[in-house]
């Protein structure tokens, strides 16, 4: 396993530019498979579940080539056969093939998702839209002879059912309506792409309507990745330096920049660009992660170094267990207690100390923790972390950062 090797205590400064985003990727890419035809997607990330992805739907047939930042995918001889197991395990991500594989080809067996196993992630959403657009269960398999429109009705946002609807919704005979659907950029994005593939898709405040057509190669270029643009402005807070994030949309980070707002950092918003610095003293502020527009949950364990300054709490709507990353900070000092769905981050005094990467974002976490804390750390299980951030030591390193990736 490789490791994340860090002397913090080093203040950061520069700019850096968002690279594209894993969360919006990864549905393209998948959803390919219900077109005919070659698809570019540009500003795809190289980071280790695109690669994975890329796996998967190559056993199906697709071809796939990367020039530089852009994927051609080239689904006009695609051959249906059961998913790899192994490749399915890690990533959370191979749920997407419910939908397109089911989709493409009248079946799917089950995958068995892996990805970040922080809190359980039912996938029984995403069965009910397949079994509403006609498919049928039969022990590990889904099949369809054919799917046509329905009404769809989620509970509650769900992200990965919100996309698996509309992966199936576009090639669906009939129309199809979505109420309660995830807002997330990353949807829309995927909505953008299906479109530029011919798809019908409208979207209301209260639904989506989408109308069944046969979809032929698209074209898009993938939205910045907002996570990794608050990761890098949090990197600079939390060292006493200041960070330009360039390439990226204020808008989608709106909720993070309230927090840090109301942290008392000092702010300037571009039509493309957020800098941050700490001016003062850092202020004891409360985290309510939820859907969109809210606070994303993947930047909940972003934060929690930020608020190691001066003590707040956190509370997930999204996914209510996922604190236990905090396991990792705790060999660095950090001080906090978990009790019912509220994680309590308590002032802490910060030294370097050897952890391991939970899962993608506490990982990232914990580099964080590292860059705060004077000494020479070290985060082991490294490949966590690959799977989401583009080049994290190369833009860290050129903010100032003295990271390094080294194997066992």
């Amino acid at each position: 396993m490789k490791s994340f090797s860090i002397i913090g205590g080093v203040p950061l400064f520069g700019s850096v530019t968002a690279s594209g985003s894993k969360n919006a990727a990864l549905p393209i890419i998948f959803s390919t498979l219900v077109t005919r035809g070659v698809c570019r997607i540009g500003r795809v990330p190289d980071i280790g579940d695109v690669r994975v992805a890329i796996e998967l739907i190559s056993e199906l047939g697709a071809k796939v080539r990367r020039v530089d930042g852009d994927l051609y995918v080239d689904t006009r001889h695609l051959t249906y056969r059961d998913h790899s197991a192994d490749l399915c395990c890690m990533i959370r991500a191979s749920t997407y093939l419910l939908g397109s594989s089911l989709a493409a080809f009248g079946r799917c067996k089950l995958p068995q998702s892996g990805g970040c196993n922080f809190s359980p992630r039912p996938i029984d959403m995403h069965l009910d839209a397949a079994l509403a657009f006609g498919g049928e269960r039969a022990g590990e398999y889904l099949t369809a002879t054919k799917l046509k429109g329905a009404v769809i009705s989620f509970p509650k946002p769900s992200v990965g059912a919100t996309i698996n609807a509309l992966i199936m919704a576009s090639v669906a005979e009939g129309e199809t309506l979505i109420r309660g659907y995830a807002r997330e950029p990353h949807v829309i994005a995927l909505s953008d792409f299906l479109i530029s593939a011919g798809a019908d898709i409208t979207f209301t405040d209260s639904f989506v309507r989408v109308v069944g057509r046969e979809l032929h190669g698209g074209d898009v270029s993938v939205i910045p990745d907002m996570i990794e643009a608050g990761t890098y402005l949090t990197a600079g807070l939390i060292t006493h330096g200041r960070v330009t994030v360039r390439g990226c949309d204020p808008k989608e980070l709106s909720s993070y920049l309230d927090l840090l707002d109301r942290l008392g950092a000092d702010v300037t918003v571009g039509s493309s660009s957020v800098t941050a610095s700490l001016t003062g003293d850092p202020k004891p502020v409360a985290v309510t992660a939820e859907p969109y527009p809210g606070f994303p949950t993947d930047l909940q364990p972003i934060a929690a170094p930020l608020l190691s300054f001066a003590g707040g709490e956190i509370y997930d709507r999204v996914w209510q267990s996922r604190y236990g990353y905090l396991r990792a900070l705790e060999p660095f000092g950090i001080r906090y207690s978990v009790t019912a769905d509220t994680a309590r981050i308590h002032p802490s005094v910060l030294h370097n100390a050897d952890t391991a990467a939970p899962d993608l974002r506490g990982g990232m976490a914990a580099i964080l923790t590292a860059l705060m804390a004077k000494g020479e750390s070290r985060v082991n299980s490294a490949e966590t972390v690959l799977r989401g951030y583009e080049q994290p030591t190369e833009k860290l390193s050129y903010l100032g950062a003295h990271v390094t990736l080294s194997d066992p």
